[in-house]
């Protein structure tokens, strides 16, 4: 399959800065992040630009009450974190600006010769985003609606990837698998079975918002809000998404914490933004 970017320009040039900066609701020709705001950059592919979760990463952060989210995404449809290096965009990005955290992601990698490649592309660019006092997280998707089997190998391959560098992982694809287990009829898919639907967008950003801000998802919203949209769903179905996210983070903390108690060091705790 080749690979070549979504061809949405206003999303993905990086002359057009100001576009990419929507999250941080600016559109001033001088996009800098305003003061105080917590400045995340996401680099991965078009699972990162579906309903556009640094604008949902940014009202969350709003309706907690918190710092805002000077959101920027560099995502192309299809690129690998290795895509990413050759093609410099997020490189460039990364140096424009002192982050306090980078968002890593790419396919689900579930299979025993995509694992390396993950590993490789995270370490890669961990090394450059530790080299500007920058935290990485690894964003964990889910694998395709016709092979939900491979659930498990995506777990493994992002906990090991995560785990082989020191990066907080956040679990969105157990997350996912949380929620089903409450209400296995929530349709997280979008219609190609693979993308998310506003609702698998919502949680994963549930997740990654608790991993930054070190503040549970559970009651941040009363009605979820996706891509700067309210969504009709009832309170009670937004409850049990924030706690499914809460859930899967709280059992990730107390995994790595327990490998990193095993190794003696310190233990690892949720992020909170500096």
């Amino acid at each position: 399959m080749s690979r070549r970017p979504i061809p949405r320009i206003e999303l993905r040039q990086l002359r057009h800065l100001v576009l990419l900066s929507l999250a941080a609701c600016s559109l001033s020709t001088d996009p800098v992040a305003p003061e105080g705001s917590t400045k995340v950059l996401f680099i991965g592919s078009s699972l990162v630009d579906a309903h556009d979760m640094p604008v949902t990463l940014r009202q969350l952060a709003i309706s907690g009450g918190l710092p805002e989210c000077y959101c920027l995404s560099i995502a192309y449809q299809d690129y690998e974190l290795d895509d990413h290096l050759a093609n410099g965009d997020a490189l460039r990005a990364l140096q424009s600006e002192e982050w306090d955290f980078v968002v890593l992601q790419q396919g689900p990698s579930a299979h025993v010769e995509s694992r390396p490649r993950l590993v490789k592309g995270v370490s890669d660019w961990t090394k450059l985003i530790a080299a500007r006092g920058t935290q990485t997280i690894l964003f964990m998707p889910w694998p395709a609606l016709d092979s939900s089997f491979y659930f498990p190998a995506v777990i493994a391959s992002y906990r090991f990837a995560a785990d082989s560098i020191g990066a907080i992982l956040a679990p969105a694809g157990e997350a996912w698998l949380a929620a089903w287990a409450r209400d296995p009829t929530l349709p997280f898919y979008g219609p190609n079975g693979y993308y998310p639907s506003e609702m698998g967008s919502y949680v994963a950003a549930l997740v990654i918002f608790q991993r930054i801000y070190g503040r549970s998802p559970v009651g941040v919203q009363s009605s979820a809000i996706v891509n700067g949209r309210v969504q009709s769903w009832p309170i009670a179905q937004v409850q049990l998404l924030q706690q499914a996210a809460a859930d899967a983070n709280a059992a990730e903390v107390a995994r790595s914490g327990a490998r990193l108690n095993t190794l003696r060091v310190p233990r690892l705790t949720i992020q909170a933004s500096r």
